[in-house]
């Protein structure tokens, strides 16, 4: 069997892809707790399984490329807002009663979402009923670690491509989390270097396969290739989706499957619609027929998504998490 490198690898936080700013994947790990299950007459320990844990941690570089964005004061219907930045933002649009949405003299969209405005850009809104809004950078290592989030946080790494490009079906590690820690260290050199750990919380940390060719680009919905799992069980399925970039009103989702490579896809699972960058898990009851051909569509209004989906088919009945 061919060896597999760790080059190309990605690490991605909550809809944060991290990769370009880790200098080290220091440990994934899953452990299970074992109970003491020793009886008087036995001569050696008798363990049986307790709970599951996970944990990733890792050594990034310091990257507050962008500073804060301010964000300015709401305009009225139809009157033009230039952006002050040198570097494009990321300008969320929420309630109201939109009909246009234009930038750089472009309609992008007719509802509230989220839309990118190029540096020094121009953002015009035409609305009946006023919405609000929210300016960001685009995210930077700093913007996703910093705050120690209380949230929970869906962290992955994906393993990097082949040699034949493509990393559809290579190994993925995800869990629902708690980053526990932001820590610096400035070495004599000046280097700086930060320690990032994040524990799984109510779910253990699972290894599945990439559905998405890495970071995959739908500029408008698609269905994605498929891919072959190789067999179809009866054990249900859970799966992961990072949502790292969304320019438009929504995004939504989806897996499907089906018997065959050509045959007729139905929806196995369901991220739902998402209007911001985010990451999720979701999961099938642990009896649900899993086919074998598995294919990720994309559905909504946006101009462009940047999606990540890790998949864990259940090889074994009755799991339970």
């Amino acid at each position: 069997m061919p060896k597999i490198t760790g080059l190309g690898d990605n690490l991605y936080c909550e809809g944060f892809d991290l990769s370009g700013d880790v200098n080290a994947i220091d440990k994934i790990s899953s452990p299970i707790a074992l109970l003491d299950a020793t009886s008087i007459v036995q001569r050696a320990h008798a363990r049986l399984k307790g709970k599951r844990d996970g944990a990733i941690s890792a050594t990034v570089f310091m990257d507050t490329n962008f500073p804060v964005v301010s964000t300015p004061t709401f305009p009225g219907t139809g009157v033009p807002v230039v952006s002050t930045f040198a570097y494009p933002v990321r300008v969320t649009i929420t309630g109201g009663t939109l009909s246009n949405v234009v930038v750089n003299g472009v309609s992008v969209g007719t509802t509230a979402g989220t839309y990118l405005l190029p540096a020094f850009g121009t953002i015009t809104i035409t609305f009946t009923v006023a919405p609000t809004w929210i300016w960001r950078s685009l995210g930077t290592e700093h913007d996703a670690l910093a705050s120690l989030p209380s949230a929970d946080q869906i962290c992955s790494y994906f393993q990097g491509v082949t040699f034949s490009g493509s990393s559809i079906g290579q190994p993925a590690a995800s869990m629902v989390s708690k980053q526990t820690n932001y820590d610096p260290t400035r070495d004599a050199n000046g280097n700086i270097s930060l320690k990032v750990d994040w524990m799984a919380n109510s779910f253990g940390l699972e290894w599945g396969k990439q559905l998405t060719s890495g970071p995959r680009v739908d500029n408008g919905p698609t269905t994605g290739p498929f891919f072959d799992q190789g067999a179809g069980t009866v054990f249900g399925c859970q799966a992961y989706l990072h949502i790292i970039e969304l320019v438009g009103t929504n995004v939504q989702v989806t897996i499907t499957h089906s018997t065959t490579s050509g045959g007729t896809y139905t929806t196995l699972l369901d991220f739902g619609s998402s209007t911001i960058t985010d990451g999720i898990r979701v999961a099938t009851a642990n009896n649900v027929t899993v086919n074998q051909f598995l294919k990720v569509v994309t559905a909504g209004t946006f101009t462009q998504a940047i999606i990540a989906v890790n998949f864990i088919q259940n090889p074994v009945a009755g799991v339970v998490f």
